[in-house]
This record gives structure tokens, C-alpha cells and sequence, in this order.
């Protein structure tokens, strides 16, 4: 089995791959001025798009700049580099935090499986109410990182009573099978990877953090390229409704674009649901008590209004 490895790039190098990665999408006689700029991930709006046909007959161009994860993709969004994207909850408030000119303007709800700790097979770590005084490993201000917040939490205990090792999520792979870290907290598909080499999921308390993405939207765009991000938007709604619908396919495509057995995907596809979901308080509050967890914890510095980064006039 090779699950292919997120790469990663110099903060220079990413905004360089803004540019040097873009390729055109589609078009069906734009106007000069009718192309968006889409950051996407590897086997992300691409996929369900050209999947769903959704790519199909567009009356404007996509230009595509892939990125190895939310973060460098957001830092374009802000930079200009890319008009539109898609990512986690969790790096948006980092970029709500900085003040970039970037709104949610989109929202995808992701429900059943979740984010995971996994120990190894004869770890003496029993449930996820026994990782005081352990290291765990996992991306820094993460989906991940924040589930491991609210454990804590739900079993009473200090943040510091875990010694994080912030890591991407091969790192962490890696650092979980060679024994540096008595625990990895991570999503699909590397935790269905990981339980395929023989990790185990500690059991207790789930279901802790909220499970959104976003389609952002840089400020300038939102204001000059409405109508073309309000049909965007659409187009990809209708592709994870279709993802969501026919399993098989987007398995196929997903093998095709990334290289994750399809096993893997199977398995991921099974038990997590992703559908469109409205940007409305729910959300937005749900938002905000990250935000407020990270601020406890010391993950950021200062408190973060997170609606300052929402657009909730797109319907």
C-alpha cells in the first residue's frame, strides 16, 4: 500500500506555486475578465466537479493552483494570488486572527467519523481518558489539534497535562510507528491507513469538535467576481451532493488524483457523510468556541471575533 504523502514548501515557494501550478480549467466563451482563480488541495473541488460534470459548460474560466493544505492556501487567498478555495474550519481562524481579506462564503458539514487518537497496537494506553503525561503528536492549530483541546476538556484535565509534537501527518505517522509519541491525533483517510498497519482508535468521548470546511473568498473577488463565486458555489454544492451519491465513482477519481488505495478510500468514504451546509449561527458559534479554545490554550494571542470572516449573503 502507498498513501502518498502531503508535500510541503518554503513560504516563498508556496505563493511561487500560486503562479508556476496554475492550469485552465474550462471555458465557454468568458469575457476577459471571466476567469476565477481557484486554490484547491489535491483531490478536493477538482475532483467532485469534474465528477459531477459540474465543470461542464461553464460561461467563465478556472484557472487552478493546487496547495499541499488550508494554510499556504489561505496565505494566497490573502496575497490576491487566488481569487476562491477551500478549506478546514480550523486554519480559517488563524486567518480571521490576522485580519486577511478573506470571508467563508460556503460551508461543508462533515458527519460520522471524525477526527481520532491513535495508539499503537501494544500501546498500554487504553481510552482517550488516559493520555495525561503522555506526547501526542499532530499538526499545529488543526482539526486535530483542537479534538485533543477538547478531550482534555471533557475529562477534566489541564491542556498542559499532554506534550504536544506538532507535526504533519506523515511526521506524525511516522513518529507514532517509531515510537517518539505515544499518541497521534489525525483524520481520514491517514487514521484508516493507520489502522490498517495495526494502530489502534482510543475509545471515549467523541464527536467534540465540529466537523466544517469552507469556500473561501478573498474580499476583492467577492466584490468584483460575485457572480461568478455565486455560481462557483453552486456547482460545487451540487459536486459533494454527487460525491456523496455515488460512492464508487468518487472512489475512482479520488485513487486517480491522489493515489490512496482505494481500500483506503472505501473505508473513508463509508463512514464520513460531507454535504453543503448553510452558513448561519449554528455555524458561526461553533466557529467561535474554537477560537475561544484555542485562546485558552494559549494557541493564539488574543481573543478572535470570528464573524468578522463570514459572508452570509450568499444563498
Amino acid at each position: 500500500m502507498n498513501f502518498r504523502p502531503e508535500p510541503t514548501l518554503s513560504r516563498r515557494g508556496l505563493l511561487s506555486a500560486a503562479g508556476a501550478t496554475v492550469v485552465t480549467g474550462c471555458a465557454g466563451g468568458a469575457k476577459p475578465d471571466g476567469t476565477l482563480m481557484v486554490g484547491d488541495q489535491r483531490g478536493g473541488s477538482r475532483v467532485v466537479l469534474s465528477g459531477s460534470g459540474e465543470i461542464e459548460g461553464m460561461p467563465y474560466k478556472l484557472k487552478w493552483a493546487e496547495f499541499p493544505n488550508a494554510a499556504p492556501l489561505l496565505e494566497a487567498l490573502s496575497a490576491g494570488a487566488i481569487d476562491t478555495g477551500g478549506g478546514g474550519d480550523s486554519a480559517f481562524i488563524f486567518a480571521i486572527g490576522s485580519h486577511a481579506p478573506i470571508k467563508a462564503i460556503g460551508a461543508q458539514k462533515a458527519t460520522g467519523f471524525g477526527p481520532v487518537i491513535l495508539v499503537r497496537r501494544d500501546s498500554p494506553i487504553r481510552t482517550l481518558g488516559d493520555l495525561a503525561g503522555k506526547r501526542v503528536a499532530t499538526p499545529r492549530g488543526s482539526i486535530s489539534h483542537n479534538h485533543v483541546l477538547a478531550v482534555l476538556e471533557a475529562y477534566g484535565q489541564p491542556y498542559d497535562v499532554v506534550r504536544f509534537a506538532f507535526l504533519s501527518p506523515s511526521d506524525g505517522r511516522a513518529a507514532l510507528q517509531g515510537g517518539s509519541v505515544d499518541a497521534w491525533a489525525i483524520w481520514d483517510p491517514y487514521a484508516a491507513f493507520a489502522e490498517k498497519q495495526g494502530a489502534r482508535i482510543l475509545p471515549g468521548k467523541q464527536d467534540l469538535v465540529p466537523g466544517y470546511s469552507f469556500i473561501f473568498g478573498r474580499d476583492g473577488a467577492i466584490t468584483e467576481k460575485r457572480p461568478l463565486l455565486a455560481d462557483y458555489r453552486r456547482r460545487l454544492f451540487k459536486g459533494w451532493i454527487w460525491a456523496n451519491r455515488d460512492h464508487q465513482k468518487y472512489v475512482e477519481l479520488m485513487h486517480e488524483a491522489t493515489g490512496t488505495p482505494v481500500e483506503i478510500l472505501q473505508i473513508t468514504t463509508a463512514r464520513t457523510t460531507r454535504l453543503p451546509a448553510p452558513i448561519d449561527a449554528a455555524v458561526i458559534a461553533e466557529q467561535q468556541r474554537t477560537a475561544d479554545r484555542y485562546l485558552r490554550a494559549g494557541v493564539i494571542a488574543h481573543p478572535i471575533d470570528v464573524r468578522k470572516g463570514f459572508d452570509t449573503s450568499f444563498v
